[in-house]
């Protein structure tokens, strides 16, 4: 399947959904960091851009119930759920799926499942390299803040 910029825009319309009342640690912007950070790395990697991009976007829509449900389940195990569905509707292969979830599932360092594709270890690099620094502190506050932490 060849996916088309149109294709993209859709879904990252559908995405935003998923982020309506998400905690600033975990909110849209992430997204786009992450989206802008694993383009670059993508392109020097020479990954299948359009495919990490889709990935990219779908990565934490599973995020917001998490948090909500204080870790009852692993939002990167439920973002690869919903994008199935979400995949499916548009029209998405098998093949590419199969592909799109994976980076996706893979994308979390607490859970078992490791990048085993060009995209989902670019995926996953992107994801922790907007952990760090100044954003990254920031988000850690925040985090701790909505899990009710007070001690970090």
């Amino acid at each position: 399947m060849i996916i088309s910029a149109k294709i993209i825009e859709e879904i990252e319309k559908e995405a935003k959904k998923y982020f309506k009342g998400a905690s600033g640690c975990h909110d849209w912007s992430h997204v786009e960091r992450v989206r802008s950070l694993a383009l670059h790395i993508g392109k020097i990697e020479k990954a299948n851009l359009k495919l990490l991009e889709v990935a990219v976007l779908l990565h934490d829509i599973g995020r917001r119930d998490e948090m909500k449900t204080k870790g009852a389940f692993c939002h990167a195990m439920q973002s690869g759920k919903i994008s199935r569905k979400i995949l499916l509707k548009y029209g998405f292969n098998q093949k590419n799926i199969d592909e799109i979830v994976h980076c996706i599932e893979a994308h979390r360092y607490r859970n078992d499942i490791i990048p085993g594709t060009i995209e989902a270890k670019v995926l996953y690099d992107a994801d922790k390299l907007d952990s760090v620094g100044a954003i990254g502190i920031g988000r850690a506050f925040l985090f701790a803040g909505n899990a009710g932490s007070n001690t970090m």
